[in-house]
């Protein structure tokens, strides 16, 4: 996240305290589309009574609050006309439609003719007649708030309630607490302590409501409320009881820091290289129809269907054999037998044939088994989709025995007759030393042959290198380009990856309706990632309605595609709402894999059910 920092000083009393007013201006990211701005106060180095930790507490909540995608005014150890200037630049940056607007206040405050009080640095208070002349009144921050265009209002104070000028401690009365305030609509605001009670200003650098909250705000997932809740815990647990945070919210929306959302997929060989897709299944019935055929035109529509498909290469080798007989040329020999002119042997074209069937129409070990054989056989006689099969047999395990450098061999033999696919794969194995040694500069290469020969695995693997910067310079409009290259032939993983971009507004500008288009295609292909992510839209509202029952039916969907590649996936309870987790209970139910009552919580009864889900 980048951050470009600006800051203003002016000093009072002949240098007996300065204030520093800091703007801080942040890229947004994290899937954030609405503007938030975030007023940040923290005073401590009072003349009288001063506190050792409210400005710690400031720099801490505003460096928080940036990398949630605030952007942050920070005032620390400002006096009244710094304080009264960043409320007015407060304001000001709230006229934006629909933004999200955040202050927070660490330091002195008293309660004086109901009215609460922030105390400047450097204020000359003798007596409490004096409080509204010399000290920011909180009404003032909160109308300013109001008039604004925000959509919500989020107010933090984290201040004691003993008189500032009876005792050493942060505080905000004059013997009985803060002022009830009324929260306006759609604003919360939150107290470090309850009305009437002591809050603490903390025995290290940060007061404990402070520290909760630093901690509580960045994690994914949680609502504001649940944000609340996690911190009032937090103190609890570290003040034994005796500090209990309190909030009063008249909220009509949810929102969160941090909304939930997954990590772009990493290159991986064990990506989409499923033979039991339905896009398989559906060339295999294709090709079923068409291989007998003698028209070229019916395999070159195959091609043209299926470009990456199992049998693009032996169409390709039809077409070439039927034009050479119909023009009668030295090639016509190729449909009785012998081998082509790149060595291929024509029965290789029939093991492998053999080989697809067997893998796409069966699971069973002595199918795969079979299968692999025939894939060797293939392989052997020199057909390049067959050593790229072979290879994958060997890097999953299915029919034969798991050998990543065995496979990292037929990949190889299969790249050196330019199968792109086989190079994307190979690449991988470069990328993260399995199989091999580890070599980035070699996986770059291959993965720029593969993309440059129009595969999309390959497109999606060297789109996710410039993504992140890895091996070479980071550049986000060519992951999206190449991301979107591969999207278009209907790569799940690229269209994953392409929506969380659209979801950061990474490579070009937020767009999560898109971004919901493009997951729910990659999880109509099966892609877990994109069914587990459209589950946290619909289970927060982001991008779409909120929708408890769409989202449990993505949860389930992730377990179904996770166990159909072999892979485990966890569903935590904390991470969806209750909402959600009633609905998966109701979907079990219905399923006849759940018995007991939708409670929303995760019993172990619940948690059997969800692992059973995936078998279905």
């Amino acid at each position: 996240m980048a951050a470009r920092f600006g800051v203003r000083s002016w000093t009072r009393g002949a240098g007996r305290w300065t204030g520093t007013f800091v703007i801080v201006v942040v890229v947004q990211t994290a899937a954030i589309a609405e503007p938030r701005v975030a007023l940040v106060v923290g005073n401590a180095h009072y003349a009288s009574n001063p506190l050792r930790n409210p400005r710690h507490d400031a720099e801490l909540m505003a460096r928080t609050l940036a990398s949630v995608g605030f952007e942050v005014i920070s005032v620390f150890d400002g006096g009244a006309a710094d304080m009264r200037k960043a409320v007015t630049a407060f304001g000001r940056r709230l006229q934006t439609p629909d933004a999200v607007a955040l202050f927070y206040y660490a330091g002195h405050g008293v309660q004086a003719d109901g009215e609460n009080y922030l105390i400047p640095v450097g204020a000359d208070i003798k007596s409490m007649n004096e409080v509204a002349l010399n000290a920011l009144s909180l009404s003032d921050v909160l109308k300013s708030m109001a008039r604004s265009q925000a959509r919500m209002n989020i107010v933090m104070l984290d201040a004691c309630r003993d008189n500032p000028f009876a005792a050493a401690s942060r505080g905000l009365s004059n013997g009985g607490g803060l002022a009830p305030v009324v929260a306006p609509s759609g604003t919360i605001i939150g107290y470090a302590t309850a009305p009437g009670e002591v809050a603490r200003d903390g025995d290290g650098e940060n007061s404990p409501y402070s520290a909760a909250l630093a901690s509580a705000i960045p994690q994914s997932g949680l609502t504001l409320e649940d944000v609340f809740r996690t911190t009032r815990r937090r103190v609890l647990e570290v003040t034994g009881g005796r500090q209990t945070p309190w909030e009063h919210s008249s909220l009509v929306g949810e929102f969160y820091f941090r909304p939930k959302i997954s990590e772009p997929e990493t290159s991986s060989r064990r990506i989409g290289m499923d033979p039991l897709s339905e896009a398989k299944l559906s060339e295999l019935d294709a090709w079923e129809k068409i291989k007998s055929s003698l028209d070229p035109q019916a395999f070159n529509d195959h091609i043209a269907q299926f470009p990456d498909g199992l049998f693009a290469e032996l169409a390709a080798v039809k077409v070439v054999k039927l034009e050479a007989m119909r023009a009668q040329t030295p090639w016509s020999w190729i449909m009785t037998g012998g081998v082509d002119r790149n060595g291929v042997s024509i029965e290789s074209a029939g093991f492998y044939e053999k080989a697809v069937k067997l893998e796409a129409q069966s699971n069973s070990k002595t199918d795969l088994s079979q299968a692999a054989h025939l894939y060797s056989q293939a392989a052997a006689q020199g057909l390049p989709a067959a050593m790229f099969a072979y290879a994958r047999a060997f890097d999953k395990g299915r029919g034969v025995p798991r050998d990543l450098k065995e496979a990292a061999r037929w990949y190889g033999l299969a790249a050196d007759k330019d199968h792109p696919a086989a190079m994307a794969a190979l690449g991988t194995m470069y990328e993260f030393g399995e199989g091999t040694r580890l070599d980035l500069v070699e996986a770059l290469r291959l993965y720029r042959l593969s993309s440059d020969a129009g595969d999309p695995s390959g497109q999606t693997s060297l789109g996710y290198l410039y993504a992140q910067g890895k091996g070479v310079a980071h550049n986000a409009a060519e992951a999206r380009r190449l991301y979107q290259l591969a999207g278009a032939k209907g790569h799940a993983r690229a269209l994953f990856n392409l929506a969380l971009m659209d979801m950061r507004g990474e490579g070009g500008p937020t767009n999560l309706a898109n971004a919901v288009k493009l997951l729910q295609t990659a999880s109509g292909k099966g892609h877990t990632g994109a069914a587990l992510e459209l589950a946290n839209l619909y289970d927060e509202g982001r991008g779409v309605a909120r929708d408890p029952k769409r989202a449990a039916a993505q949860i389930l969907a992730a377990l179904r595609y996770a166990n159909k590649d072999g892979r485990h996936i966890e569903i935590v309870a904390h991470s969806w709402s209750f909402a959600t987790r009633r609905q998966l209970q109701r979907e079990l139910a219905q399923k006849g894999l759940y018995k007991g009552f939708a409670h929303g919580f995760f019993n172990d009864e619940t948690r059997r059910a969800l692992a059973a889900a995936g078998q279905i």
